[in-house]
């Protein structure tokens, strides 16, 4: 089988999905932010802080054109994958990208335990303003990048498994 690649915004539950989907499927799983902090050694928080995030965003592009093309993978994203044109490009004539899509309350929900690694977060007083300014900038773009839509609110991990199988 063809990878799948899930895209969405940070705290929308790409990894956990992801992981969950591949042992279902009996897919290899593949976390670009783990393999980019495996390549690097370091934390995204360190890559960005050190390098910022053009550098980081270069590295991921490179790393996404590695693995798009593997077969019977899970590929979960970064969060602002769809932000480099190349790397939309490469999204749109794939198969099976699947956007997993959650609203302003579902997201910082999912992301409250989580701000310290979160290298876009670590600064922001108003963490509900900043992911809808943000959310709303990559809406269009997380919808051009993918054929397959999946809303995350309101459901569990199984739950939104169990959509994604109806699909592929």
């Amino acid at each position: 089988m063809k990878n799948i690649i899930l895209i969405g915004f940070m705290g929308t539950g790409k990894t956990t999905v992801g992981k969950e989907l591949a042992r279902l499927k009996e897919m290899k799983f593949l976390d670009v932010d783990f393999e980019i902090e495996k390549k690097e050694n370091k934390t995204i928080n360190q890559i960005f802080k050190e390098h910022g995030e053009v550098y980081f965003r270069r590295i991921e592009s490179a790393l996404l054109k590695e693995v798009y093309c593997l077969e019977n993978t899970i590929i979960s994203t970064g969060g602002g994958i769809i932000e480099n044109e190349s790397n939309a490009e490469i999204l749109k004539n794939t198969k099976n990208v699947i956007w997993l899509d959650g609203n302003v309350n579902t997201i910082v929900n999912n992301l409250k335990n989580e701000i310290d690694k979160r290298p876009k977060l670590k600064d922001v007083k108003d963490i509900k303003a900043y992911v809808q300014d943000l959310l709303n900038h990559r809406y269009e773009k997380y919808e051009k990048c993918s054929n397959i839509k999946i809303s995350i609110d309101d459901k569990n991990i199984a739950q939104v498994v169990r959509e994604i199988l109806v699909y592929i």
